[in-house]
């Protein structure tokens, strides 16, 4: 006879894991099956939005992350052409008792929570292979891990990322969007004299950057560019081009960049967006990467995320079991994948996509932001403060024509 959970999670990354230490802090008996041994730097999902932030404290897991050095960026400073000085976000003013974003990194993150589950009562499982759902006639997970395995439970949650096997299993099937950019990240060490009081965006020639500070001289780098430079960085030498490029005019601080030394794999995505209507089926809920992910050039991930293990936490708590208690979870979803999307589509239209009229768009849209055009700057403030304080009227893709025709 296998074992017995009122919750399986499958995948214990940052979703998964949050959801475990919400579900066990509560009392609920959860099985995190992870199918890595350690976590390792996959070069994405390391900055949290203040809207993610305000969700991971309802989450109960804010202080998990300050605890694992987490670092709070109050101030970000965005550097673009055409314009003598930089712009001024003020992160700590975007929602109230929210001192800024979190920068931290992804493996001990993960870690972190993890840790935090176990700690809290939920059972761990690591180095898991061959993982098979049933869900009739009793929901069950049965699975490899230095032997074979069974555990059944009223609720399998697939939080096992982009290449989800539960929801492969399920029959659940995501919608997508190409990219038009794509993005490549890298940690450095050795930023010695830059200033870390604020994080960096800079929009120069062909080039989209981002730098988020981690703290003790090291920081997340990224570079955005359109689909013409998807194998920019790929292959030998490929973290070296990618430093020679984050070598912007407009940043006061470039010279000291030289410095900098690889402290992680360099790696590229594609800037696309996947989602569902439903990210749920009998006996199974999706939540992260694996319900679908948005293009990474906005950084709301960990954001979505938290606001998945959050909302899903409630309703478990609340009774949901079944396909129909998880549609209010399904309608948020992909009402604010649908609001995110456009976001990152006028960034990635904007600062990133191949195109002759770059400057021009650039400047289209930084003066209407600078003017707080009503049509245009809740979209950029909706990033920061959450998708929901979007007016459902301005989510218009017809805004992205308009900035392509700058």
């Amino acid at each position: 006879m296998g074992d017995v959970s009122d919750v399986v999670i499958v995948g214990g990354g940052i979703a998964g894991s949050s959801l475990a230490y919400g579900l066990a802090s509560q009392g609920l008996g959860v099985t995190v099956l992870e199918s890595s041994t350690e976590f390792v730097d996959r070069v994405r999902g390391e900055a949290m939005l203040p809207w993610g932030v305000k969700e991971a404290r309802q989450l109960g897991v804010e202080q998990v992350l300050l605890d694992a050095g987490a670092r709070v960026a109050p101030l970000w400073k965005q550097y673009n052409e055409g314009f003598e000085e930089p712009v001024i976000i003020p992160m700590s003013m975007m929602i109230e008792g929210v001192a800024g974003s979190l920068n931290i990194r992804h493996p001990d993150a993960c870690q972190a929570f993890m840790d935090a589950a176990g700690a809290a009562g939920a059972t761990v499982v690591r180095d898991v292979h061959d993982v098979k759902l049933s869900t009739a006639p009793t929901v069950s997970v049965s699975y490899s891990a230095g032997g074979d395995h069974e555990v059944s439970a009223r609720l399998v949650v697939g939080a096992d990322g982009r290449s989800s096997t539960v929801r492969r299993q399920a029959g659940i099937h995501l919608q997508r969007e190409d990219p038009v950019s794509y993005i490549s990240g890298l940690l450095v060490d050795g930023l010695d004299g830059i200033p870390d009081d604020h994080d960096v965006i800079v929009s120069e020639g062909d080039l989209f950057l981002l730098m988020f500070h981690q703290g003790l001289s090291r920081s997340r780098l990224y570079v955005c560019v359109g689909r013409s430079g998807q194998r920019r960085f790929a292959g030998p030498g490929g973290a070296e081009r990618f430093l020679a490029a984050w070598n912007p005019r407009r940043y006061p601080w470039s010279s000291l960049m030289t410095a900098a030394a690889p402290a992680g794999p360099c790696a590229t995505y594609p800037g696309d967006d996947t989602w569902t209507e439903t990210p749920f089926a009998d006996g199974v809920v999706l939540i992260g990467d694996a319900a679908g992910h948005n293009d990474p050039i906005i950084g709301a991930g960990l954001s979505i995320a938290m606001r998945d293990a959050r909302t899903v936490r409630d309703l478990i708590l609340e009774g949901a079991r079944q396909p129909a208690d998880f549609a209010p979870y399904g309608r948020e979803r992909a009402e604010r994948m649908r609001t995110l999307r456009l976001i990152a589509d006028i960034f990635a239209t904007t600062y990133a996509e191949d195109a002759d009229n770059r400057t021009a768009r650039r400047s289209f849209l930084g003066e209407k932001i600078a003017v707080m055009d009503p049509e245009v700057f809740p979209l950029m403030m909706g990033m920061m403060t959450g998708p929901e304080t979007v007016p459902v009227h301005l989510v218009d893709a017809g805004i992205l024509d308009r900035i392509r025709t700058a």
